[in-house]
């Protein structure tokens, strides 16, 4: 269940569907998407009916999430969001390009969670998360972007 709520929330801060080319969603990561965007907090009650309503979710933001993804790791490495999205098109992943632009990929991982981050605080502040959920968002969140930078498509 975790992993699931973390995808809308991770993803709508910084991340996590997938990077604009492969076309694969993120299930555990998430992270960029639409400033407006709303997530819907899943509790143990509603544990059931809200996969598929989150599943939904991702499925109607997915290019958001993508677009911001990339607009993010474009701007951290110092290239633009086309170029970005060519490369790794070509099969590299985003920290491949961060090296190649001679930018260590911890950088693009600290800007992501830093979006993240504050997607998870904004969606606290908005009672569609509790402070235990985005605790376990959190304490995910360094490791489930780590991947996305790391994953060659």
């Amino acid at each position: 269940m975790l992993k699931k709520l973390i995808a809308p929330v991770v993803l709508s801060g910084a991340l996590l569907g997938s990077l604009a080319v492969g076309g694969v969603a993120f299930a555990a990561a998430p992270a960029a998407a639409a400033s407006g965007s709303t997530v819907t907090a899943v509790t143990p009650a509603t544990r059931h009916t809200g996969n598929g309503k989150l599943r939904a979710w991702l499925k109607a933001h997915r290019k958001a999430i993508r677009t911001e993804v990339v607009a993010i790791s474009a701007s951290t490495i110092g290239v633009t969001p086309q170029t970005l999205v060519a490369e790794l098109k070509t099969g590299r992943s985003i920290a491949q390009v961060a090296d190649e632009h001679h930018v260590d990929p911890s950088t693009v991982v600290t800007a992501l969670s830093v979006a993240a981050d504050a997607k998870v605080a904004q969606a606290v502040a908005q009672h569609k998360l509790t402070r235990a959920q985005a605790d376990r968002i959190d304490a995910r969140l360094p490791i489930a972007i780590t991947g996305i930078v790391e994953r060659v498509r």
